[in-house]
């Protein structure tokens, strides 16, 4: 079972939100935020700058007129405000509704999509895709199962998709049809209000590191949320009370102002270890994690311990033992993009075949979508992990300027 904590703690003379998850006493995530408003998500009255057709793509202006880049596909159905259009061609000018989908990151200017997502426990609402999907982590008869019930719940002539969350598979389907309800109010409120507003105007704020983290936990999963923060522990209870959640999960206000929360969970030390590149194992081996803009490279070492009798059978238990650290690692860090990791070699055929098989095993359980693509010839496990927000480094190195 796992723990969820939520508090406030110091880093590099700033004040940070921390959101962690542990388990068996071991951190196994880390999100940190400023307490402000949330842009990733949230939906704006956007003004075209500037539309460049040999890249398919266009500048949009949002509040505070920050630019953004909007990229274009035919499977874009942008939704225009004002002065109804007579062609759906972009022109500078325009005002559109869009989704900031990524941050900005280093040079690059934030991104957003005209296509806009209204996210659940249980469902994605979208308005550009309109087509009904289920998360490829349900098992199969279960997906069935959800999709057929899906179907009877959507309207045949409706101008969103639905796409249905892992999390529904814990869910009764008065829960799924419930949140159903409520995220199609949310979206017609959203379009209604994005209608009449000016440019520039934000119709939706991002949620907020804690609302989006309650919203993709695995309320079963959990023993119990602890914080420190009055506000915080009233938002845990409000939304677990409005959300209907019957898992059997506490919720604690922590009040020991001898022993602050965040020294209990040992998490300033959790954090620090989370940037180094060496990661020790029990087994006298280590692992270096390199991020780089391009890619995430992991090295599996030795150390100084060797087995002269069973090299192999040596090899395998710490490749074993590596790749466990690895997963756990790239949850704690967030890593993202593609992952190159390279495993100490061994002779037998039948091991690597194995490693691999442990890998993907090891990756199902993770909750954002995590894919063992192949080996290479030089015996480079090539792993990708979808982006959903920056790593834990991009988080910290916000937090400090």
């Amino acid at each position: 079972m796992k723990r969820l904590i939520v508090t406030d703690l110091p880093w590099k003379g700033k004040m940070c939100r921390v959101t962690a998850q542990v388990a068996n006493d071991r951190l196994c995530s880390l999100q940190v935020d400023k307490e402000e408003k949330e842009l990733l998500g949230s939906i704006h009255v956007g003004k075209v700058q500037k539309v460049l057709p040999n890249i398919r793509g266009a500048f949009v202006e949002i509040e505070n007129h920050l630019p953004c880049y909007l990229p274009l596909s035919s499977q874009m159905e942008l939704i225009f405000v004002g002065n109804e259009k007579k062609s759906h061609e972009l022109k500078a000018g325009d005002e559109i509704l869009v989704q900031v989908t990524q941050e900005a990151l280093k040079l690059k200017a934030p991104s957003v999509s005209g296509n806009l997502s209204f996210t659940g426990r249980y469902l994605v609402l979208t308005t550009g895709n309109r087509k009904l999907g289920v998360s490829g982590k349900i098992p199969g008869e279960k997906r069935e199962k959800l999709k057929c019930f899906m179907e009877t719940v959507l309207p045949c002539d409706r101008d969103f998709g639905v796409v249905v969350r892992t999390n529904a598979s814990h869910a009764s389907s008065e829960e799924i049809a419930e949140e159903y309800r409520i995220l199609l109010k949310e979206k017609e409120s959203t379009l209604k209000k994005g209608s009449y507003s000016l440019p520039f105007t934000c119709i939706k704020a991002g949620d907020s590191l804690l609302l989006e983290e309650l919203k993709g936990l695995y309320w079963e999963e959990m023993e119990k949320i602890v914080t420190d923060i009055p506000q915080v522990y009233q938002q845990i209870c409000s939304f677990k009370k409005q959300r209907n959640i019957k898992a059997d999960c506490l919720v604690e206000l922590y009040q020991d102002s001898l022993l602050p929360l965040y020294k209990l969970y040992r998490l300033e030390h959790g954090m620090e270890e989370a940037l180094q590149e060496k990661v020790w194992l029990r087994s006298g081996g280590f692992l270096v994690i390199q991020q780089t803009e391009a890619f995430v490279s992991i090295d599996v070492n030795s150390g100084k311990h060797s087995s002269k009798k069973q090299p192999e059978d040596f090899f395998w238990k710490m490749n074993v033992e590596a790749a466990q650290e690895i997963v756990r690692q790239i949850q704690l860090r967030n890593l993202y993009g593609i992952i190159l990791i390279d495993f100490i070699n061994m002779k037998s055929q039948e091991n690597r075949a194995e490693l691999i098989q442990l890998m993907k095993k090891l990756v199902k359980a993770d909750h954002i979508k995590t894919t063992v693509i192949d080996v290479t010839a030089l015996g480079i496990m090539e792993v990708t992990r979808q982006k959903e927000k920056k790593s834990l480094k991009e988080q910290l190195q916000d937090i400090i300027g």
